[in-house]
């Protein structure tokens, strides 16, 4: 009898002490419990129609955005206009905590509708509130949601975008990851009519919880969502897959190392051989951090800004991705130069 009780004892206890040590569970169930009794509240403050059309749009591009002061950036504009031009209607999505007047109406000219909401559920939850505010999803063939945390198109999207085929997969990354599990990263996730229209994700849309909780939203949407997508039936596929990029940086590395009067740093030669051995030891890397070069130069459209404005690898010699970019692309690096000394403290990039 005991051990009967003892045993149904046991997931309370790792829920909310042996797992909290570990990832914080108890706080994510908190937070969880707060967003179910929060929901039917609305998020969305306000909208604002654009200069596109909406209505009848069956390419959608929910495109999120946030920032302290609730700046429209140069390179947002861009961004909007690189999607529009791929035949995408835009909805931009504003999680910001103000949005000044001349901010919404400086985004209504690049896009077909802004909206500005609370910040529940971060980019995940401004991704569900965008969509739900198509005017008819049943018509719907594709979406992209992507987010602001990139620097680019450095070149036109619509090439790209006619190589994600609905008939390859139902729902397309730019790039993966195998960190903790497979999942595709999520700054720019490709839906395709099939994934759109099933079951299973039109309920995920009707039952979505906007919890606040970063850990959760990484565990549950960043990485569970490709599973979600999988145990549906659909089919998944990364534009740049992570192992291709691992074997083409190995290959190279491995020759650069072997080669005594390369003009390698010390330092850049140390991380060479850490990168190395990662990628010998199969542990996971993240590929827009460890191969952002790699990236551009086989046409990659971004740069992640944490790259810039954190350089989280400690990658040697970051100060040349300017030259990297422009050696593929025309795109206004003065726009990237704006945004980080509009943000940036303490560092040179």
């Amino acid at each position: 009898m005991i051990r009967k009780w003892a045993r149904k004892l046991v997931w309370p206890y790792r829920l909310f002490f042996a797992q909290q040590r570990r990832e914080g569970y108890a706080a994510q169930a908190v937070s969880w419990v707060l967003a179910v009794l929060r929901s039917g509240r609305p998020t969305i403050r306000s909208t604002r129609q654009g200069a596109h059309a909406l209505d009848g749009a069956s390419d959608l591009a929910v495109l999120v955005t946030f920032d302290t002061a609730g700046r429209v950036h140069d390179y947002l504009i861009h961004q909007m206009d690189a999607l529009t031009q791929a035949g995408r209607t835009v909805i931009l999505v504003s999680n910001s905590p103000v949005f000044p007047e001349r901010e919404q109406e400086k985004a209504a000219a690049h896009c077909a509708l802004v909206a500005w909401r609370r910040n529940h559920g971060y980019d995940f939850g401004a991704w569900r509130d965008g969509l739900m505010l198509a005017p008819d999803y049943d018509r719907l063939d594709s979406v992209i949601f992507a987010n602001d945390s990139v620097y680019g198109p450095f070149q036109p999207l619509r090439p790209m975008l006619d190589r994600m085929s609905p008939d390859e997969a139902d729902v397309w990354g730019l790039t993966d990851s195998w960190d903790t599990c497979w999942h595709l990263q999520s700054y720019f996730i490709l839906y395709h009519r099939r994934a759109l229209q099933h079951r299973d994700v039109r309920t995920m849309w009707r039952e979505w919880k906007h919890v606040n909780s970063k850990s959760w939203v990484i565990r549950n949407r960043e990485i569970g969502l490709t599973g979600l997508i999988h145990k549906a039936g659909l089919r998944c596929a990364a534009l740049f897959p992570y192992r291709n990029l691992v074997q083409g940086f190995a290959s190279e590395a491995s020759e650069i190392l072997a080669m005594k009067d390369h003009g390698l740093t010390q330092s850049e030669r140390n991380l060479i051989e850490s990168m190395l051995n990662l990628a010998n030891a199969s542990a996971p890397m993240n590929p827009t951090h460890f191969f952002w070069d790699r990236l551009i130069l086989d046409g990659f459209p971004f740069l992640k800004r944490d790259v810039l404005a954190s350089n989280p690898i400690g990658m040697s010699r970051l100060f040349e991705w300017e030259r990297f970019v422009r050696s593929v692309s025309d795109y206004d690096t003065a726009m990237v130069d704006r945004h980080l000394r509009a943000v940036l403290k303490h560092r040179v990039v």
